[in-house]
């Protein structure tokens, strides 16, 4: 009897070893199961030009801009619709544009249009606080500071908001790359005294002529490509810097307009004005005039102050030189 409950008990135990066994994980010893992976976050708190902590999406797919649209371009972003002067006022925007929206000008800016193209995030420029206001209930808006701020900031602060900071690393390191290339193929056609000017006439007014240095039309010169300006130009800028240019009158031309090269870009607000200067013996006996090197500009693509344009501008002034 005893040695049948020993087998019994035997038995019991064989079994309970065996269920044991059957309830545990094939695992290596002392192993666990990791945690599921977090998902990544899909947004983040930015805080915009004007201070503003505005919740934007980590890499935003549906973009609207009241003033970055070359930026954009530039970073590879296509933008569904934006203001209507960047669709006309910029050359360096030309055959880029197809499917943006024109959403009206600044001032009267479509927002029933905006919140019909579902933006996820809206780029604007500061100083215009009831449209920022009447956006920011569409989707997150972010102010991206223009005054102040050269078009490489404006390109580093608009990749910055789309999450794309290496784009902009990248573009204007191969710019640079092209303002090297571009000094070589001048080299040849510039003599190293000669000297460069630039003479915009026209534009916000009527009997408007203004000369810039570094600036809007003179970056790409001065700046970029680092030519000589005259002396008087250069000291008179140095004084004072003018975003809208140093504004001067016809009787000036021959002190401030006495470069060897001369730029110009003529806008069509005054065309009498325009026919009075070009006629006038104050222009025809400018250096630059009497030596025909004189080469105008078109003022869509020399006077927009963004990347892209200053790009083209390297390409034309090419162009131009060597025709």
């Amino acid at each position: 009897m005893k040695f049948r409950l020993s087998r019994i008990a035997i038995f019991l135990m064989a079994i309970t070893v065996i269920l044991s066994a059957c309830g545990t994980t094939k695992s290596n010893p002392g192993s666990s199961e990791k945690p599921q992976a977090e998902a990544k976050a899909e947004t983040r708190i930015w805080t915009d030009g004007s201070g503003r902590k505005v919740e934007i999406p980590v890499k935003p797919k549906r973009v609207i801009t009241t003033q970055y649209l070359p930026e954009m371009l530039a970073l590879d972003v296509k933008p569904l619709g934006v203001a209507r002067h960047l669709l006309t006022n910029f050359a360096s925007v030309r055959g880029k544009t197809d499917g943006i929206e024109d959403l009206g000008a600044v001032n009267e800016f479509n927002v029933e249009k905006a919140l019909a193209l579902n933006p996820d995030l809206i780029v604007a420029m500061e100083g215009n606080d009831e449209l920022i206001n009447k956006l920011s209930k569409i989707a997150p808006t972010v102010v991206v500071t223009w005054d102040g701020k050269d078009a490489f900031d404006h390109l580093r602060d608009t990749a910055n908001v789309l999450g794309i900071p290496e784009k902009a690393d990248k573009w204007i390191a191969d710019y640079k790359k092209k303002v090297d290339k571009t000094k070589e193929k001048l080299s040849t056609l510039v003599s190293p005294n000669e000297t460069f000017g630039t003479v915009v006439i026209g534009g916000f007014k009527k009997g408007q002529l203004r000369v810039y240095a570094d600036q809007n039309v003179g970056y790409t010169f001065f700046k970029a490509l680092q030519f000589p300006m005259t002396d008087k130009v250069k000291n008179e800028w140095n004084k004072e810097k003018r975003s809208l240019g140093m504004d001067i009158s016809m009787e000036m031309l021959p002190e401030f307009a006495s470069a060897d090269r001369l730029f110009v870009v003529q806008f069509d607000n005054d065309p009498d004005f325009l026919k009075q200067v070009s006629s006038s013996n104050l222009w025809s006996n400018l250096p630059a005039v009497k030596n025909n090197k004189v080469y105008t500009l078109e003022n869509a693509l020399w006077f927009p102050l963004d990347v892209l344009s200053f790009d083209q501008q390297l390409d034309d002034l090419v162009k131009v030189m060597t025709r």
